[in-house]
């Protein structure tokens, strides 16, 4: 925790430096006004009132001077701790890009976006008002300590004793309030991850009638979330009448005893009003100690909350000496490749080769085993057992940003961004071509429907393309992928959601699309894959044949059956709309 604190500050010395200098200076000139106000006294005790003017004046002066040094103390440490905040966001982001699918799939969206957001205000408060005011109420104490001695020692014990060992107590409950507060930041993640996931998926909300439902369990987690802040609330609001009563009871009795020495000689009348003004400015930051610890101990749970993820090292990186292929053809080779998920097999010594230049269908059942090898293909998982080749060299001896810019693929799910389709569609290339963008939307069929949006491609087609159609978001990713003209093209179930005669019109285009040198087809359908130059058919991770769509049904094997029963749907599918429309 200190270790990130300490970096993310330290980059900002000169900033820290300058709030470090105005807390001595501002704190040194406020400490003067006492002295001269205790002269002021003594001044009048003894008839000297020509010297009360000059000695307010002076008051005043280092009174406005001191002011203006805390106002600078406080823009230096809010502005450090924006500036931290800020930069630890953008570490934090770019870190979680650099991250697996494995960690994803461990930890729930709604409790990134809390430590992104609410944990990240919690580390602006630990500098801006934790450390800032804590700095602070030590230079006062150290200083005013100092000074009280000067004055009488025996009355300064006293002081000390009676108003700093009190609160004392906020020290010793610290870990229990950081445990409680990171309680309260892991309830907040519970409450913004629902919200986030019913947002998400409003459309099956409502389309099962689950809002009450869904508002009883958020009120639920919303109502702990309060119950767990309403706790540690009252544990500290219970310390502040203890603290009022004993701060109260201590300058009673310090007013008779401070008292009795002015009587007894030991002390002025005017030293007694300058010990007792010291003891007001340290009592102001003694007090707020309690609201201080608050900050630093709440920072402290944040900050490790912070550093979790941080830590959290990715599985897949770039090699330390990466190799690259002398010529880019899109050549692919799988051998003996073996994959498991949580101890459970997927692939299994799977062996295949993809021709640079070739389209190779997969097809299979669910859970087979065929988008496994994509996500493989892409390095979004290594292997267990044997390797893939791109053209000739281990994908695990690539640079990872080369070998994904080579590889682009199109998920049966596609992800739209909520921006303009025009940007949705260019998101993986560099200052597009108007002219490319439009061959891209033709290719992918997408021009077809640009009349029905008001703008073209400069419509704004909402969070996750909600305004869109399924096959109009699978049409809009298809146009993305093709758009950088990458070496290999990826089709995973992309045409789930489009018509078969779009779905033929954007195959016959891809063939025909120069740059794609190699198009990898996984479909449920074996209409979509039926031209393929190679179809491979997978079960439980293993290719169990492969030939070409003719060579494939002669064998009248897995392959032949499949087909058979999907034609036989397809036929029935037909009858009913034939019948339901003759009546």
């Amino acid at each position: 925790m200190t270790r990130i604190l300490f970096a993310s500050v330290g980059r900002h010395w000169r900033l820290l430096g300058i709030g470090l200098v105005a807390i001595w200076l501002a704190n040194g000139l406020e400490l003067l006004s006492p002295f001269y106000l205790g002269q002021a006294v003594d001044a009048i005790t003894r008839g000297q009132e020509g010297r009360i003017p000059l000695l307010a004046l002076a008051v005043v002066v280092f009174a406005t001077a001191a002011a203006l040094g805390q106002l600078v103390r406080r823009l230096c440490f809010s502005g450090l701790g924006y500036r931290v905040e800020t930069e630890l966001r953008a570490r934090l982001f770019a870190h979680l890009l650099k991250l697996d699918q494995g960690f994803f799939q461990q930890i729930r969206t709604g409790d990134i976006m809390a430590r992104a957001t609410n944990d990240m205000s919690a580390v602006q408060a630990l500098i801006a008002i934790g450390i800032s005011n804590l700095g602070n109420a030590l230079v006062i104490f150290l200083a005013v300590v100092t000074l009280m001695l000067l004055i009488d020692w025996q009355l300064t014990v006293l002081s000390v004793c009676l108003f700093v060992i009190p609160h004392g107590v906020l020290f010793v409950i610290g870990p229990h309030t950081r445990r409680r507060f990171r309680l309260i930041q892991e309830q907040f993640a519970a409450v913004t991850a629902k919200a986030q996931e019913n947002l998400s998926g409003i459309r099956v909300v409502k389309a099962y009638v689950q809002e009450e439902s869904e508002k009883r369990a958020f009120r639920a987690l919303n109502q702990d979330y309060m119950d767990k802040s309403l706790a540690f609330a009252r544990i500290y609001n219970a310390l502040w009448p203890v603290f009022a009563i004993t701060d109260g009871a201590a300058s009673v009795v310090l007013l008779y005893l401070g008292g009795i020495h002015v009587v007894q000689g030991r002390i002025t009348l005017g030293q007694f009003v300058q010990f007792m003004t010291y003891l007001v400015i340290m009592s102001g930051p003694v007090l707020g100690i309690g609201w201080v610890v608050t900050y630093l101990y709440q920072g402290a749970a944040s900050l490790r909350r912070i550093e979790e993820i941080l830590d959290r090292r990715p599985a897949i990186v770039s090699p330390t000496a990466p190799r690259q292929p002398e010529q880019v053809r899109g050549e692919i080779r799988f051998e003996d490749v073996s994959f498991s998920y949580d101890g459970s097999p997927v692939l299994e010594r799977f062996s295949l080769l993809i021709p640079a230049g070739s389209t190779v269908g997969i097809v299979g059942s669910v859970g087979s085993g065929k988008t496994t090898l994509v996500k493989l293909l892409l390095r979004l998982h290594d292997p267990k057992g044997g390797r893939i080749l791109f053209d000739g060299v281990d994908v695990c001896d690539l640079p990872l940003e080369w070998l994904r810019s080579q590889i682009r693929c199109v998920l049966q799910e596609p992800f739209l961004f909520s921006d303009t389709l025009a940007r949705n569609i260019n998101l993986g290339a560099e200052n597009p071509d108007p002219l490319q963008m439009e061959w891209a939307a033709e290719l992918s069929q997408l021009s077809a429907d640009l009349d029905q949006f008001p703008d073209g491609l400069e419509t704004v087609i909402g969070e996750r393309g909600i305004t869109l159609s399924g096959g109009q978001k699978q049409r809009t990713t298809i146009a993305r992928a093709v758009l950088s003209r990458p070496a290999v093209l990826v089709l995973d179930d992309a045409f789930s959601s489009v018509d078969t005669s779009t779905e033929e019109a954007i195959l016959t285009g891809l063939k025909a699309a120069k740059g794609i040198q190699t198009r990898l087809v996984i479909a449920h359908r074996v209409s979509t894959i039926k031209d393929a130059s190679l179809i491979i058919v997978l079960e439980a991770g293993r290719a169990v044949e492969q030939g070409t769509h003719g060579q494939l049904l002669a064998r009248r094997g897995v392959y032949a059956r499949m087909y058979g029963h999907q034609q036989l749907e397809e036929d029935l599918l037909r009858w009913r709309n034939r019948d339901g429309g003759s009546q």
